[in-house]
C-alpha cells in the first residue's frame, strides 16, 4: 500500500571481526600436499637431470657444436631457477595452485612442440625457455606449499618432498635410455611431456589456507516495501543475523550491484529467506581477503626445523605472528576478478618486494652469493656430459644412464642424512657445506683420470652426496648468517644468481670441449668452480661476525640505545 510505513530494523554497529593467524595444520591434508610436492620434484628434476642422455641424440640430429647444443640444458635449468622471484610474485597474487597448474600446462606444451623443431634455435626456445619456465612455475609452488602446511613437522615434510628430486633422477635415467632405444628422441619427448602433464593433477592438491575470523554479527539494515520508491542498494551490503526474521517482510526488492552495474533484480516474496544472497559476498571475501598469502611467512623457505630459529622457540601464536611479513587482511587486496590493471600492479609490487638490494652492501651476502654462483656454474656439467664421456670410454648407453641413476640415489640418501645431522645441536651447517663442496670439486676435477666403470660409480655416489648437502643447507646457512627477517629477500637473490650461473656453465664447458676435442677441460672447470665455492665459505662466519659488530657499533652511535643482538652474533656462529 502507498501509505505503508517503512519496515525497518534498529541500526547497530557493523560487524567487527577479530583476525587470528592460524598455525599450519601440521598434518591431515598437508600429507597429500607433501606427496604432490614430491611428485612435482620427481617430474621436474627427473627431466632436468637426464638431459645428458638426450644430449648425444641432439648432437647427432642437429649437427651443431657441443657448446651450442648444451644451451638446451642450460636454458632449461637457468629459466627454471632464475624465474623464482617472478613465480613467487605470481604465487602471492594468484595462489600456488593456479600458478603450478599453469606451469604444468606450459611445460607440457614446450616439450611436446619442441619435437617438431626444424632447427636448434627453435628447439632452444621451446625445450629450454618454454619448458624451463613451466618447470619454474611448477617447482617453487610445490616447495612453498610444504612450508605453508607444516610448522612443527616441516623439516620432516620438506625432506620427503625434496627426495623426489633424487628419485626422479634415479627413475628417469633408465626410462629415458629405454625410450631412446625403442623410439626416436621425438617419441621420447612426447612420452616425457605426457608424464610432465601429470603435474597438473598433482597441483590440484595445493588448497589455500584461510584465516579464521570470529565475527560478531548485528542486524543493521533498513528495508523498504515494494510500494515505496526504492533506491538501488547492493545485496552484497546486506548484513543479517539468524535472529532477525527478515523473511517475514511482505515484499523486498533488491538490486544486485556488480562492479558498479545494476545487473540483477531480486524480488523476494513473503516467507522467503534472503540470507542466501550473502553467499556471493562470503565467497568473494574468502577468496581474496581471507586467504593466507603463501609468502607472507618469513620462514617459508626455511627447510630446517623451526625450533632452531631463536624467535620461534617460544612457540604459539606469538611466534607465528613474528614470522609474517605481509598483512593478512588488507582492503587493497580485495579487487574484482576483471581488474587486470590492478592485478598487474600487485604482481609488480610483490616482485619488487622480493628484492632487497641493500643486501648487496653486505659482505656476508656477497661472499655467500658468489659461492652459490660458482657452485651452480659447475653443478649441471656432470649431469650433461657424463653420459657422453661414458660413451667415449666405450661404455654403452645403459651404463651411462646408470651413472645418472646412482647420482640420484646418492642425492636422496644424502639429503636425509644431512637433514638428520644438521638438526643436532652440535652440527655446524657451514662446515658440512664447505667440506661437501670441496670434496665434490676435487673428485669432479679428477674425472678425466677415471678409466673404469667402477670408479665412475664411486664418483657418482660422492658427487650426488656433495650437491645434496649444498642444496639442503642453503636456507639454513642464510638464516644463521643473516637472520630469518631477511631470508625471503636473500633467497630470492641467491636463486636468481644461481639461475644466471646455470645459463653459462654448460655452454662454456661445451665450447671448451669443442676446442680441445676432449671432455678433460670440461670437468677441470667444473671441479675448480665447485672447490672454490666451498673454499670461499670457509671465512664466512668470521666475516658475518665482523659485519655484525660493525652494525652494532653503527646502531649504537645513531640511536644511542642498546641494539638488539644481530643474528650474525648468535652463539652458534661464534
Amino acid at each position: 500500500m502507498a501509505n505503508t510505513k517503512n519496515e525497518s530494523v534498529a541500526n547497530g554497529k557493523s560487524p567487527s571481526s577479530e583476525d587470528s593467524t592460524p598455525g599450519p595444520p601440521d598434518g591431515g591434508w598437508g600429507w597429500v600436499v607433501t606427496f604432490s610436492s614430491f611428485m612435482i620434484s620427481f617430474l621436474v628434476d627427473g627431466v632436468c637431470f637426464t638431459f645428458g642422455l638426450l644430449f648425444t641424440e641432439f648432437l647427432e640430429y642437429f649437427g651443431e657444436s657441443k657448446g651450442k647444443t648444451s644451451l638446451l640444458g642450460s636454458v632449461l635449468n637457468g629459466a627454471y631457477l632464475s624465474l623464482g622471484p617472478v613465480v613467487a610474485a605470481f604465487c602471492n597474487r594468484f595462489g600456488c595452485r593456479r600458478v603450478a597448474i599453469a606451469g604444468g600446462i606450459t611445460a607440457f606444451l614446450g616439450f611436446f612442440l619442441c619435437s617438431f623443431s626444424p632447427n636448434l634455435d627453435v628447439m632452444i626456445f621451446l625445450y629450454g625457455f618454454v619448458g624451463g619456465a613451466g618447470f619454474g612455475f611448477m617447482y617453487l609452488p610445490s616447495i612453498v606449499m610444504v612450508g605453508y602446511y607444516f610448522e612443527k613437522k616441516r623439516a620432516f615434510a620438506t625432506g620427503i618432498a625434496v627426495c623426489g628430486s633424487g628419485i626422479g633422477g634415479f627413475v628417469f635415467a633408465p626410462l629415458t635410455a629405454f625410450l631412446l632405444e625403442k623410439f626416436s628422441w621425438q617419441g621420447t619427448l612426447w612420452i616425457l611431456s605426457a608424464l610432465v602433464l601429470n603435474g597438473v593433477v598433482c597441483a590440484q592438491a595445493f588448497r589455500p589456507l584461510y584465516e579464521k575470523k570470529k565475527a560478531e554479527k548485528k542486524c543493521s539494515k533498513s528495508i523498504k516495501s515494494k510500494d515505496q520508491t526504492l533506491k538501488p542498494f547492493s545485496a552484497l551490503d546486506l548484513e543479517l543475523c539468524e535472529k532477525h526474521p527478515i523473511y517475514k517482510c511482505r515484499s523486498v526488492e533488491a538490486v544486485h550491484e556488480t562492479n558498479g552495474k545494476n545487473d540483477t533484480v531480486v524480488r523476494l516474496a513473503q516467507s522467503q529467506d534472503i540470507s542466501t544472497l550473502l553467499d556471493v559476498k562470503h565467497r568473494h571475501e574468502r577468496h581474496h581477503s581471507d586467504t593466507l598469502k603463501p609468502l607472507a611467512r618469513k620462514d617459508i623457505f626455511y627447510s630446517g626445523s623451526l625450533k632452531n630459529i631463536p624467535h620461534t622457540v617460544e612457540g604459539g601464536a606469538r611466534a607465528r605472528v613474528s614470522t609474517h611479513s605481509l598483512p593478512q587482511n588488507n582492503q587493497d587486496d580485495v579487487e574484482s576478478v576483471g581488474d587486470d590493471e590492478n592485478a598487474c600492479s600487485k604482481v609488480a609490487k610483490s616482485l619488487a618486494s622480493s628484492f632487497d638490494f641493500s643486501l648487496l652492501k653486505s659482505p656476508t651476502f656477497i661472499l655467500y652469493g658468489t659461492s652459490c654462483f660458482l657452485c651452480m656454474f659447475g653443478f649441471f656439467i656432470p649431469f650433461n656430459f657424463l653420459p657422453d664421456l661414458a660413451k667415449d670410454l666405450k661404455l654403452d648407453k645403459t651404463q651411462g644412464a646408470l651413472l645418472i641413476s646412482i647420482i640420484g640415489v646418492s642425492n636422496t640418501v644424502a639429503r636425509l642424512v644431512v637433514g638428520f645431522v644438521t638438526d643436532r645441536p652440535w652440527a655446524n651447517s657451514l662446515v658440512i657445506n664447505n667440506l661437501a663442496l670441496m670434496i665434490g670439486g676435487i673428485t669432479t676435477f679428477a674425472v678425466p683420470f677415471y678409466n673404469s666403470f667402477a670408479v665412475l660409480i664411486i664418483y657418482s655416489i660422492v658427487f650426488g652426496a656433495s650437491i645434496a648437502a649444498f642444496v639442503s643447507l642453503r636456507s639454513i646457512i642464510m638464516v644463521e648468517l643473516m637472520g630469518i627477517e631477511r631470508l625471503t629477500n636473500a633467497f630470492g637473490l641467491v636463486v636468481l644468481c644461481q639461475g644466471l650461473s646455470s645459463f653459462m656453465g654448460s655452454p662454456i664447458a661445451g665450447s671448451l670441449s669443442d676446442q680441445t676435442g676432449t671432455y678433460n677441460i670440461t670437468f677441470y672447470l667444473a671441479g675448480v668452480t665447485m672447490f672454490l665455492a666451498g673454499a670461499l665459505c670457509v671465512p664466512l662466519r668470521r666475516v658475518a661476525r665482523w659485519e655484525g659488530l660493525q652494525t652494532t657499533v653503527i646502531q649504537t652511535e645513531v640511536t644511542g640505545d642498546e641494539p638488539e643482538q644481530s643474528p650474525m652474533l648468535n652463539e652458534k656462529s661464534l
